[in-house]
């Protein structure tokens, strides 16, 4: 993957280690093409893991007030696009700007972590429609606030700010007016800092452990942490840790 930006509606660049999706679909819903092309990206840099650590997802205008266009069902047809998003081995920082509503909630709540302006709105409004979110916010979104959370604002369709959303868990950070962006790439070079198999090994760790009893959850965590013993990156961060250096990691 290069590190130019590829044309139309889905536009991936890298920087470093650090690969950036901007969203731009027509007429700010997400259509057929556009969640195709989302899916390709995200196949394109499951294959680059070895050269991209961290992944921001953000929008290429001012809102992230994505809603689904008729070809894509309400959302179900977007599951394919956005379970590819929340799948890839590096960990992704969604920049949150003006409204996130319906399909730009939805594909926020597919990134691991989420960068919110002051002054972004958050809100799932389709019950208030008769229908309900089909791009997987009834599931991700119990998942990332817990179930009373979710159900609050499932069931009242209520929009709330960037500050209650940190409160309740929605989001990790508030950037300043026209600062998600930015945040959200600071974030994920500090990711991408970090050893690039043990932060691999981090979020598999997590997201099947989440499914898992909790006894079999620390089964899996001791496994991959036997395994990473074996990893040339562990022998250097001990390495840069004794000799008081930053650590050359090398993603092996």
């Amino acid at each position: 993957m290069s590190g130019g930006a590829t044309p139309g509606p889905v536009r991936l660049s890298t920087e470093d280690a650090v690969a950036t999706i901007a969203l731009d679909p027509p007429g700010a819903r997400f259509d057929r093409a556009t969640l195709d092309a989302l899916e390709r990206a995200c196949g394109a840099l499951a294959e680059d893991r070895d050269r991209v650590y961290a992944v921001v997802v953000a929008p290429a205008g001012a809102d992230l007030g994505l809603g689904w266009g008729d070809d894509a069902r309400g959302g179900a047809e977007g599951g394919g696009a956005l379970d590819a998003l929340a799948a890839l081995p590096q960990p992704t920082v969604c920049a949150v700007r003006g409204r996130a509503l319906s399909g730009g909630l939805e594909l926020a709540l597919a990134c691991d972590l989420r960068v919110a302006e002051r002054g972004a709105v958050l809100a799932l409004p389709e019950v208030a429609e008769g229908r309900v979110p089909g791009g997987g916010g009834t599931q991700r979104l119990p998942r990332a606030v817990g179930v009373s959370q979710a159900l609050r604002l499932l069931l009242t369709s209520e929009e709330i700010d960037a500050a209650e959303a940190l409160r309740i868990g929605l989001v990790s950070e508030i950037a300043p007016p026209g600062g998600a962006v930015d945040a959200a790439r600071a974030v994920a070079r500090r990711i991408a800092a970090r050893g690039p198999v043990a932060v691999r090994v981090a979020k598999e760790a997590v997201a099947r452990g989440i499914e898992l009893p909790l006894p079999q959850a620390l089964r899996l965590e001791h496994d991959l942490t036997v395994l990473l013993q074996a990893t040339a990156d562990r022998e250097e961060g001990v390495r840069a840790f004794l000799e008081r250096r930053p650590p050359r990691f090398e993603g092996r």
